[in-house]
């Protein structure tokens, strides 16, 4: 009788552990829009969809959507918790072809992860490229050329965000937000807000009667920005609401327009073009060119703006280094490059960039 307990108890343990890995197994699926067919069972590379619509119809939450280079002109929901991976944001584009917004992301409950993609040529009233609701994770991504427009209010050129957005490593450039009252040409955001090692660059609005917000507009929630670049937006940073915290970063030429409208916290180590930040913290600098060049390839999967020779943004972030919104150690900046550079005895440079020893 002994045996037979031992042997029951040992088999339903087995069960339990069948049942227990099978719950938390996850289906990696795979898209190719050169050689793909959404006739194949997305299974495999050998046997990937053509548009990522179609995987994402194949797909439960937790699972992952692996895609290969190529445009596709598709405009998506996501409705569930799922990680979409691109090849290179260089060359793995989701493009909304002007017609619709290209991603959202409606429940509340969704947790997505959006790397290694460019999306671009979006258009709605709110968030043009992404209409965001969840928790979304944004990295090594460009958001480029999306649009919001409207006759009377319009949000968000690039991003609208309701829920809880983290970006990491990525870019935003050439969004815009038209409308009598338009807010955030690049993003706008009522929800919390974290922007780390990342690039706001040549993003506008177009308000008849009022708005603000170039760059990034918020309008609640706590917005943490760390070693980011903000710099040729038709305005800056607009804290409509909320609070805004930065540090390590660069702001600068807005125009027209502010770099910072509204009551910036500084945790150290900013420089602004402008009086308008009014950054008082340790090793803040006011009113002074960070000396960039202009928006465009200097290696990594994004482009960025890089530091000329002679900033002021060269060796002076925080001695004790660049550090993301949590106090963690951010060692390469947006490009993947070192940060510091290797020969630097110092500290860190501010903004996304990390000049590299010539």
């Amino acid at each position: 009788m002994k045996d037979k307990l031992t042997f029951s108890a040992s088999l339903l343990l087995a069960l339990f552990s069948a049942l227990a890995s099978t719950a938390g197994a996850s289906t990696t699926w795979y898209v190719n829009g050169a050689n793909g067919s959404d006739h194949n069972n997305c299974l495999s590379a050998a046997t990937a969809c053509q548009t990522i619509g179609k995987a994402i119809s194949k797909a439960v939450s937790g699972d992952s959507i692996t895609i290969a280079p190529a445009v596709y002109g598709e405009n998506l929901t996501i409705n569930f918790s799922l990680r979409l991976i691109g090849s290179n944001a260089r060359t793995t584009i989701i493009d909304g072809a002007k017609s619709r917004r290209v991603i959202s992301i409606l429940s509340t409950s969704a947790a997505v992860t959006l790397s290694n993609l460019t999306i671009r040529n979006g258009i709605a009233t709110g968030g043009g490229g992404i209409h965001n609701s969840g928790n979304l994770t944004l990295s090594n991504s460009a958001i480029t050329g999306n649009y919001a427009l409207s006759g009377s209010s319009a949000t968000g050129g690039g991003i609208y965000n309701s829920g809880t957005l983290t970006v990491r490593n990525s870019t935003f450039s050439g969004n815009t937000t038209s409308a009598n009252f338009a807010y955030g040409g690049a993003i706008y955001s009522s929800g919390p807000l974290v922007i780390n090692n990342s690039t706001v660059s040549g993003n506008s609005i177009s308000g008849r009667f009022g708005g603000g917000g170039g760059g990034i507009y918020t309008a609640g929630g706590a917005t943490r920005i760390s070693n980011t670049t903000i710099a040729g937006n038709s305005g800056g940073i607009y804290k409509g609401g909320g609070t805004v915290t930065i540090q390590n970063s660069i702001v600068a030429g807005s125009s027209p327009g502010r770099n910072c409208f509204g009551t910036m916290t500084s945790n150290g180590y900013n420089v602004s073009s402008d009086l308008t930040c009014t950054f008082h913290n340790s090793g803040d600098r006011n009113n002074t060119n960070p000396s960039l060049g202009t928006l465009g390839n200097y290696g990594g999967q994004t482009n960025t703006m890089q530091l000329l020779t002679g900033s002021p943004a060269i060796d002076t972030g925080n001695p004790s280094g660049c550090k993301d919104s949590q106090g963690k150690l951010l060692k390469t900046d947006q490009r993947g490059m070192p940060r510091p550079d290797k020969e630097d005895t110092v500290g860190c440079d501010r903004g996304a960039f990390e000049r590299q020893s010539d």
